[in-house]
């Protein structure tokens, strides 16, 4: 049948090409709302409309939008195009939004802002959004302007989400900042109203004196693990603090504190024109429905540490602080730790954490049997969002207890731990991920459509295909979306073989019993599949690259080199991509067996990142790095430009956040796996390669501190190992952040918080390194940026003795030049101030016998007496005290340049060179062999040996009576030293 002549329309081909549902109801449409637009936009609109997942929705909402617009809206949407793109995209997920769009349609105004729709809101911009919104709002009905506030607010990160701008973490993220800052608000005007009735909440301190009473609102679920979704229950805990009332108080704190929580819980549940702020649960609180809606801190440890189901513990793993005094939700959470985590978790405690929630999510599928609803639920059938989150949790109490570093709330962030420690097998990480991930996006999908708190799919075909449009973009790897509901259940089929063989071991593939009544969960890839996906690996190898295959099977099966090697190879075997790198690569890989062998750090590397092993080719033939660097043109010596194009391309590009982020972590992780596999083959000296990465991590700041935008008016300085040139695997940064006087310290302040974000804020790719600002005046109660002359002045005047030692390694990094040598000039004041104090060796002492004693009695390769503590103590103390110039280098630098200036004996500086040499390689070659950062030599033979043995190699000397011996000898010889000198 020939196609219809459209000759005097011819936008109708374009519209005949949409997938609308009643075509002839949205021509009808179109066609009113074309009168209404000029040519250009109304040929534009079947464009947009065809990439929408519901575009009859979208086509009837944008006619009802510029219907009832104002000619200013119409104007702004004529001027600038992709505002209608845009709407056409708000209105197409979600009809609940699109009317929140059609009531405000200011808010194609807000999308013209400079990278408004680029990045991420924090606490802090959503709590400013609220204080104006609040300033021009005529609405007096706190509630009402809440909600309003929520659904306007929603309306840009869900643009964000469905234009594939925000991944979902950020997503949930910024939909559990904004409830935080929605909660505060609501506990202040409940706080107003009772102060104003009752007064202020006191009670009688220890030392008998009337002080303030605080009190907590605790999030747990979905808001404490900060992956709120878009129409969430919110989970919550008011916990007070404890203390008797004053003789004189009107109401006891108990009934205070009370009224409080149900006034906080009134303002956020209570019907409006808009909507409820939030739905509130606070079934989770101690003794669930039949207890106080607000608990003193001392009944809510006790009720934790005694009475309480495991579940209920178990739900403490996602507790975060929310609203009100964040110090004594810090106490709470730090003291409630041990009921929650502990070494052994026995399988009674997980056992019963698992029977409630069966009998849970039993008695809700039956209450959605009943009610009709047969279509799969995405959240708690088996396969779905829970059994997920459960799993996590389980894996995270059991080996939570003796790891702290596994302990965080999110799910992707806590499967990520993890998987980084082995508790989880590279193959079910990733399908948990992705699976996790698509059915998040799914759910939100779902309650977009109404704003409803919806988990089943529709059983209607139309929804069905809307669901499917919008979720298309979303399908990876083997999953496909041509029938969404055969995709969701495959998923879900995969998490729910992964979750029973997890939480319930399969009887034939059990690893030895543990002791009676104790319970090991663990992932069983390695005993229920290894034979057979090794058998199969070997066969491939032996067709592919019978070289690599022939120096596998000459290896000792059981050897660390051998295992190491074969997880390796299993993990790029898991992509072709992957394993047709390794092909390329198999000379080099047979060339860095040692590596395998002797490294932990850089073996962890390759089998979570196979691509990685192009570096080991390219550290045959490239040279180390120069060893000196920043980016100040401070003097001849000290001139530094950036080396490393990939680090210059992050810095400057215009490529999107996200994408230079993630760039910056790769190639740094690419940078120091690159450092450790050369220094084991070419086994070079300590400070040649602490040389090398501290260059990348000075880089690495310093295109964080492009993406950041370059900001004018302030220099970022470092201090502890990067200050000193001496930065490690596993190291902080210690950053100072100085600024101008006169520009915008708050943005400033945002500046530094974003390059810090970049810098340690952890995810699929891992981090970079974390960032620690505590070294600032006044330490973490300071302000995050500082000037000069307030630096100047509180140096002068205010500094310790220990911060006269610190501030020795103070260098500047990148940022403004000027700014970088008046911070360094401002320390010369605190170097004069203690030159002259009498008391100042007596200070250093008792600053190291702190330390000393923070690790006693167990050894470590810092803090012992003698470790590399007291040198590095010892070298800044005759720097300051004798106003030696200049301060800066390595310990080896600083102890030769004292030496020089006459002030330490030449023989007692070779000896400490040589004892510090030695503590900084030991200490390097442990956090590549162990991978990770240890006080003292591990106990497991292997890998003490293996350390050893690296050891004498870089050092080219021997050990006659073990490596300990020599390292306790040199702290003897570092001691005696010290004393002698530090008086």
């Amino acid at each position: 049948m020939p196609s219809p002549d459209h000759s005097d329309k011819p936008w109708m081909y374009r519209f005949e090409s949409v997938a609308f549902h009643d075509s002839q109801t949205a021509l009808q449409n179109y066609e009113r709302t074309s009168l209404k637009l000029s040519p250009s936009l109304a040929h534009a609109l079947p464009a947009l409309l065809a990439e929408s997942p519901d575009p009859d929705s979208a086509l009837l909402l944008f006619e009802r939008l510029v219907s009832e617009a104002s000619p200013e809206i119409l104007r702004l949407i004529e001027d600038h195009p992709f505002l209608a793109h845009y709407a056409v995209a708000i209105f197409g997920d979600s009809w609940y939004l699109g009317e929140t769009l059609i009531r405000n349609p200011d808010l194609l105004q807000t999308f013209l802002r400079d990278k408004y729709l680029d990045r991420s809101f924090s606490r802090e911009d959503f709590s400013e959004a609220l204080a104006r919104f609040r300033s021009r709002s005529f609405e007096r009905d706190g509630p009402l302007l809440l909600a309003r506030f929520k659904r306007r607010e929603y309306v840009r990160i869900m643009l964000r989400d469905v234009l594939r701008i925000a991944p979902l973490a950020e997503t949930t993220a910024e939909i559990s900042a904004l409830s935080d800052v929605l909660i505060e608000a609501a506990l202040r005007d409940a706080e107003s109203t009772l102060e104003h009735r009752f007064g202020l909440p006191q009670h009688i301190d220890d030392q008998g004196r009337t002080v303030s009473t605080p009190l907590t609102v605790l999030s747990l679920g979905k808001l404490g693990g900060n992956e709120l979704n878009y129409s969430s229950d919110i989970d919550l805990l008011f916990i007070y603090g404890d203390g008797e009332e004053p003789p004189s108080a009107p109401i006891s704190n108990r009934e205070y504190f009370v009224r409080l929580a149900q006034q906080v819980t009134d303002i956020l549940s209570r019907p409006t024109s808009e909507g409820s702020v939030f739905r509130i649960d606070l079934r989770l609180r101690p003794q669930g429905n039949e207890g106080e809606l607000a608990i003193n801190l001392s009944h809510a440890l006790h009720y934790y540490a005694v009475p309480a189901h495991d579940w209920e513990r178990q739900a403490l793993i996602k507790v975060r602080y929310s609203a009100g005094s964040e110090p004594l939700a810090r106490d709470f959470i730090r003291k409630i730790q041990p009921q929650v985590y502990g070494e052994k978790i026995n399988f009674a405690a997980i056992k019963t954490a698992l029977v409630s929630r069966e009998k849970i999510d039993r008695k809700r599928r039956s209450q959605i049997k009943a009610e009709g609803r047969g279509s799969l639920d995405v959240k708690i059938d088996r396969g779905g969002i829970r059994d997920i989150e459960f799993l996590v949790q389980c894996l995270q109490r059991v080996y939570g207890g003796a790891e702290p570093w596994l302990r965080s709330g999110g799910t992707l962030f806590s499967l990520q731990k993890l998987h980084d420690k082995r508790h989880i097998s590279s193959r079910d990480f990733h399908e948990l991920t992705s699976a996790y991930t698509f059915l998040r996006h799914l759910e939100h999908r779902l309650q977009l459509r109404q704003g409803q708190q919806v988990h089943h799919l529709p059983r209607s075909d139309y929804e069905m295909q809307v669901l499917r449009r919008s979720m298309e973009s979303l399908a990876t790897g083997d999953y496909r979306l041509l029938d969404l509901a055969a995709t969701v259940q495959q998923r879900m089929t995969a998490v729910a073989e992964i979750y029973q063989r997890v939480i319930y071991h399969q009887e034939s593939h059990r690893p030895p019993e543990p002791e009676a009544g104790e319970f090991q969960l663990r992932s069983l890839p390695e005993f229920a599949v290894a034979e057979q996906s090794h058998q199969h690996l070997f066969a491939r190898l032996a067709e592919d690259a019978p070289e690599l295959s022939e120096i596998l099977k000459n290896q000792i099966p059981g050897s660390a080199e051998h295992k190491n090697l074969l997880r390796f190879l299993s993990s790029a075997f898991g992509s072709s991509e992957r394993y047709a790198t390794v092909l390329r690569h198999q000379d080099s890989v047979a060339r860095s067996l040692p590596l395998f062998e002797l490294s932990e750090y850089l073996t962890e590397t390759l089998v979570r990142y196979p691509e990685e092993v192009s570096a080991l080719a390219e550290i045959q033939s490239a040279a180390t790095r120069p060893a000196s660097g920043n980016l100040f043109n401070l003097s001849p010596n000290d001139q530094h430009a950036a080396r490393d194009p990939v680090f210059a391309y992050v810095a400057q590009s215009v490529a999107e956040q996200r994408e230079k982020i993630a760039l910056l972590r790769r190639h740094f992780r690419h940078c120091l796996f690159a450092s450790g596999a050369r220094d084991i083959a070419e086994l070079r000296p300590i400070y040649a390669s602490l040389s090398e990465t501290t260059t990348a991590a000075e880089e690495a700041i310093t295109a964080a501190f492009g993406i950041a935008g370059a900001p004018r008016g302030l220099a970022v300085l470092a201090l502890g190992r990067v200050g000193s040139r001496e930065f490690d695997l596993l190291s902080d940064a210690d950053l100072l952040f100085v600024c101008d006087e006169s520009q915008d310290r708050r943005a400033l302040t945002k500046s530094a918080e974003h390059m810090m974000q970049a810098l340690s804020a952890y995810t699929q790719e891992g981090m970079v390194f974390p960032v620690d600002t505590r070294l600032r005046p006044r330490g973490g109660e300071g302000d995050l940026l500082v000037t000069p002359s307030h630096l100047e002045e509180y140096l002068a005047s205010e500094a310790q003795p220990w911060e006269a030692l610190m501030y020795t390694k103070l260098r500047p990094i990148c940022g403004d030049a000027e700014l970088g040598r008046r911070a360094r000039a401002a320390t010369e004041n605190l170097f004069t101030r203690f030159a002259g104090d009498s008391t100042f060796p007596r200070a250093v002492r008792q600053m190291r016998q702190r330390l000393e004693d923070a690790s006693a009695p167990d050894k470590s390769i810092r803090t012992s007496p003698g470790a590399i503590y007291d040198a590095d103590f010892l070298s800044s103390f005759l720097l300051v005290k004798h106003g030696i110039r200049p301060k800066l280098g390595t310990l080896r630098d600083r102890l030769w340049r004292c030496s020089a200036a006459g002030v330490l004996d030449k023989k007692d500086a070779a000896l400490l060179d040589h004892a510090a040499e030695l503590c900084r390689t030991v200490e390097h070659v442990l956090r590549l062999v162990v991978g990770r950062n240890t006080r003292w030599l591990p106990s497991a033979e292997h890998a003490r040996a293996s350390a050893e043995k690296l050891a004498s190699q870089i050092l080219r000397r021997d050990f006659p009576d073990g490596l300990e011996q020599e390292l306790l000898c040199a702290f003897a010889q570092v001691r005696s030293i010290y004393d002698r000198v530090v008086c």
